[in-house]
């Protein structure tokens, strides 16, 4: 009777025991097949070995010492890795990796804040059932029977499994690549850029061989935010969302212009500095636009009603310390606390730009505009009275009459500083006076698939990519050189890509330095119009010609 009772005992503690095991084992895989229902042309089915690999190496400390403490870490740090990831896959339907936490880091509270709500679904109830795993498996404890032979027998088979998968990653020098998950796989990859950051933090102006053929210049850079041009009338869109560019007859309008990369930090940084996506450089090691003016005589200006603040100092403002006077006009989102209700309008730029063409009186001035343009959240992008496109009754419309808004005010925005540089050149006869206009790249506001924003998985948009280029010229520009203004109006629809930005406007503004490269600038006799437009995601843009053949 009592061999009974502890037989029974025995049993059903083993039972208890297997679905306490179970649990961790749900909790790890439950990621990759939330995965696999989200997106599955872009699950790989090894994703699954290295998921249960990974478990088996954070378990075999409690398998072989069976204390609490190892359980619950291993549990812990399986838990963290694996929310990551599946926060990701939730938001944007594909994995975390290096890009998407460059965007995170560069980023701040208010932004963050604004991309949530964008991305607000009710896929987020898919993280309940993980987190219900998690807590379970937590506090139910395993009870190991340390003297079992079939333990013994597991423990062994467990630990030469961990021995041959790892072993090989490391012996073929891919551990990083094939043996971790994906969110360790990113800290993993992202380390050695954080040294190119800090570095570029530390960097200071460079001097560099350069002189101008100016004696008299004022020139101006518009960057815009997440501006699909296909949203602009100007480019043929259908609601009249750029009336007031549309009506100058003062500027050229480029249509086959892209950026090779969908987000802010690589836009910038490879638009405005000698690397570019053929040959790429660390930021804080190649030379920048602004070091080149800086060593030609122009004063330059960075005003940027971007936030100057994010997870670290943000990258591209530590690239515009550089600049003689970097100021940033947006105090109000300095912090990562501070409200997303608390918008400043890009209009805010407009007073300093005023003040500085009243007050500076040196000969070569090279200003940056750095406008938050079309930047999600878009209903703060604009003040009330530019609330002209309402027609949304879900929530798909809604978003895309907020995006068109955005786009009305930004054109009057560029427009208004078209306006002031007509005024400032028709009382500066004597000064060169132009200003160009583009977006860091563009925004996907369901014009390709069923989404909003500017991330993508495997294959980028051309929604994200294509950006307006829109080139001011002042009428004594137009006059005081010919040849260049009819040689600018052949190549309207010329293939360009935004890397090469840095080359086009030393090559406008006349500086002479080893660093320009001729064949890069589309406004040069010598352009290579002929070079691959090669994309972040491998791809060569093709999308231009296809629509000019027909074939689309």
């Amino acid at each position: 009777m009592i061999k009974n009772i502890n037989n029974k005992y025995h049993t059903t503690g083993t039972h208890t025991t297997l679905i306490r095991f179970i649990l961790p084992v749900l909790m790890v895989m439950y990621v990759p097949c939330m995965a696999l229902l989200l997106h599955p042309s872009l699950f790989a089915g090894r994703n699954l070995l290295i998921a249960v690999a990974w478990l088996v190496l954070w378990m075999l400390p409690f398998l072989f010492f069976p204390k609490k403490c190892f359980y619950r870490m291993a549990v812990a740090i399986l838990f963290i890795g694996g929310l990551l990831n599946l926060i990701h896959w939730l938001m944007l339907k594909y994995p975390l990796n290096v890009s998407s936490l460059f965007v995170l880091l560069n980023t701040n509270g208010d932004e963050a804040m604004e991309f949530i709500h964008l991305k607000a679904s009710l896929r987020w109830l898919l993280l309940l059932p993980y987190l219900l795993l998690a807590i379970t498996a937590f506090f139910y404890v395993p009870a190991i029977p340390i003297r079992s032979l079939w333990l013994r027998v597991i423990r062994g088979g467990l630990l030469l499994f961990v021995i041959l998968f790892y072993g090989e990653a490391l012996l073929n020098g891919r551990f990083v690549r094939t043996a971790l998950p994906d969110t360790e796989r990113t800290l993993c990859s992202i380390s050695g850029e954080m040294k190119a950051y800090y570095n570029l933090k530390q960097r200071k102006f460079q001097k560099v061989e350069a002189t101008s053929d100016t004696t008299s210049c004022l020139s101006v850079l518009i960057i815009g935010e997440s501006c699909n041009r296909n949203h602009m009338s100007l480019y043929g869109y259908h609601r009249p969302t750029s009336p007031k560019l549309s009506r100058r007859n003062d500027i050229l309008c480029f249509s086959n212009v892209i950026s090779p990369y969908s987000n802010t930090l690589n836009a910038i940084l490879n638009s405005l500095t000698e690397s570019n996506i053929d040959f790429p450089m660390s930021p804080d090691s190649c030379i920048h636009a602004l070091d080149v003016y800086r060593s030609a005589g122009f004063v330059t200006y960075w005003i940027s009603n971007q936030s100057p603040i994010g997870v670290w100092d943000n990258a591209v403002f530590n690239f515009a310390q550089t600049a003689n006077h970097p100021i940033f006009v947006n105090h109000a989102a300095n912090s990562s606390f501070e409200s997303t209700e608390l918008a400043v309008y890009d209009e805010s730029l407009l007073p300093v730009l005023e003040q500085i063409l009243e007050k500076d009186t040196a000969k070569r001035k090279w200003i940056v505009l750095h406008l938050m343009g079309s930047h999600s959240r878009y209903d703060k992008r604009y003040p009330a009275s530019y609330t002209r496109f309402k027609e949304g009754n879900d929530k798909r419309q809604r978003i895309i009459d907020a995006y068109d808004n955005s786009i009305l005010y930004n054109d009057a925005l560029v427009d208004s500083i078209f306006s002031l540089l007509s005024v400032y050149a028709s009382s500066h006869l004597q000064t060169r006076v132009h200003a160009l206009y583009l977006s860091d790249h563009g925004e996907n506001v369901y014009d390709e698939g069923e989404t909003a924003g500017h991330d993508f998985a495997d294959t980028i948009p051309y929604a994200n990519i294509e950006i307006p280029f829109v080139l001011w010229l002042s009428a004594q520009d137009t006059l005081r050189d010919p040849s260049f203004y009819h040689r600018a109006t052949t190549r309207l629809a010329w293939p360009f890509m935004s890397d090469d930005l840095f080359h086009l406007l030393l090559d406008l503004d006349g500086i002479n330095t080893p660093c320009l490269q001729p064949e890069r600038s589309l406004l040069h006799p010598s352009y290579n119009k002929e070079r691959p437009r090669i994309l972040t995601d491998g791809r060569t843009y093709t999308n231009f010609q296809m629509a000019q053949d027909g074939k689309m």
